[in-house]
């Protein structure tokens, strides 16, 4: 059996703002990383796409997106752990 690569995923485009960059900046200082990877399995929503969400070491996944909303929702999880932990 021949091993086949995987498909690249484009997860679309969403413009970042000055601010954005802030609240980003701001959450990797404080071990809080995200970013947009294949979804894990397709019950847990509808999309082909979630975002790993690491805290401090600690990883865990939002439901799944469609591509074209995965990234606008990566930028509101970015803004919640802001908002709830910044001091």
């Amino acid at each position: 059996m021949a091993y086949s690569k995987p498909k690249p995923f484009k997860p679309g485009f969403v413009e970042w703002t000055k601010e954005d960059f802030k609240v980003i900046s701001w959450c990797l200082k404080n071990q809080i990383t995200m970013c947009v990877v294949p979804a894990r399995s397709f019950k847990n929503g509808d999309g082909d796409l979630c975002v790993e969400i690491v805290i401090k070491g600690r990883s865990s996944f939002s439901p799944n997106y469609k591509k074209d909303e995965v990234l606008k929702k990566q930028k509101e999880y970015y803004y919640y752990y802001y908002d709830k932990y910044k001091v």
